[in-house]
């Protein structure tokens, strides 16, 4: 796709000439003449792909319309992402550097030449373009995400929520994460006071964050206080219903052996009750074995292969824990089958090439889209 607009950049070029053309002819009542031989010789050197002497070429052009400066950056922007940034810089450079832009014109032009420093890996100069922008042209707010994203890259944590003031509508969800990150910094350096002004902080710009939650958890824990982050740990989960898996090994960890797993098991088992779940299964059979309650493994593998979501990793823990239980083959096989079956058919064999609609059997058009011959195995 690329190749094909760099193939289209002399038309790009000879639109913009030829707009100015028409455009001076109706100021001046007179007829523009012909491109200059530079001009010509610039396009073909861009047809020849030689991309350098073309721009040798065009970079002395002593004005530049708007219609040319648009395909300058146009230009600039397919180097980049072609990969080439040296040369994006130089046409970007040489426009940022032109006295006769206008205001528009320049802040795309600064814009362009902070990505291109970005995409060379020079945060520092990137930043300092973004910064620039913001400062002089206070109104333009497309250069705050890219900037907040090279503080995300340097950890630069405190730019990062101050920039963030200049957000959207999930500002205050990023503040949150920023706190965070500041806390779980000085968690790891045992500097618990600051960890807790940090985290009360984030709480304060967004009270409904999970993370803040585990790293309360993680904050008592530091402290000793293994109640209060029971209590944490809990909080967490029953705001994200998508952390059980990622908190399970650390839960397992900080109350292997102590009175607060069984209640850990509990926990999970109710809210596995509650809404079924393939993400949710394996955690409870990790907190029923680990917390002596392996004799409910069996019955609780068979009902969730008979009704429950069944995925191949509930499969591989399931078969896992049995075998560690030494459960005999020709007891849990019949539910083992079930479940493989409920599986193969819940799994697609076909799709459609092109809208991806999936399918279990092969079909000559497909149902969703309504293309002929378009299904493939999957």
């Amino acid at each position: 796709m690329q190749e094909i607009l760099f193939l289209l950049l002399p038309l790009a070029f000879y639109s913009g000439w030829n707009a100015a053309r028409k455009r001076n002819r109706q100021q001046q009542q007179t007829q523009t003449p012909a491109p200059s031989p530079q001009f010509v010789r610039g396009i073909n050197f861009l047809l020849n792909e030689e991309p350098d002497k073309a721009l040798d070429i065009f970079l002395q052009a002593p004005v530049i319309e708007s219609q040319t400066a648009e395909t300058f950056l146009l230009l600039g922007n397919m180097f980049r992402n072609r990969g080439e940034v040296n040369r994006a810089l130089r046409v970007h450079q040489h426009l940022v550097a032109r006295p006769d832009l206008n205001n528009s014109q320049r802040q795309a032009a600064m814009l362009a030449l902070g990505e291109d420093f970005f995409a060379a890996g020079m945060l520092d100069r990137a930043e300092n373009v973004f910064r620039e922008i913001i400062e002089h042209y206070p109104d333009n707010a497309q250069a705050a995400e890219p900037l907040l994203h090279i503080y995300e890259q340097l950890q630069d944590w405190d730019k990062a929520i101050a920039l963030s003031e200049r957000a959207g509508q999930d500002k205050n969800r990023f503040i949150a994460h920023y706190y965070c990150e500041k806390a779980e910094a000085y968690i790891q350096e045992n500097q618990l006071y600051k960890a807790d002004e940090n985290l009360k902080k984030a709480h304060s710009a967004y009270a409904a964050s999970a993370r803040v939650k585990v790293l309360q958890a993680e904050l008592a824990l530091a402290r000793h206080d293994y109640g209060a982050a029971f209590n944490h740990f809990r909080a967490a989960l029953e705001k994200d219903p998508r952390l059980p898996g990622r908190l399970a090994p650390r839960l397992l960890e900080i109350y292997g052996g102590r009175p607060e797993l069984a209640q850990w098991y509990l926990f999970f088992k109710h809210h596995y009750e509650l809404k079924p779940d393939a993400h949710l299964f394996p955690v409870l059979l990790d907190f029923a074995q680990a917390s002596a309650h392996t004799a409910e493994l069996e019955p609780l593998i068979q009902a969730h292969f008979s009704a429950g979501p069944v995925t191949l990793q509930t499969v591989a823990r399931s078969l896992q824990l049995l075998q560690q239980q030494a459960v005999p083959t020709e007891t849990f096989m019949p539910a083992l089958s079930q479940g493989l079956n409920r599986l193969a058919q819940a799994d697609s064999r076909f799709q459609c090439g092109q809208c991806g609609y999936k399918m279990q059997d092969y079909l000559w058009r497909c149902p969703a889209c309504q293309r002929w011959d378009s299904v493939v195995s999957n």
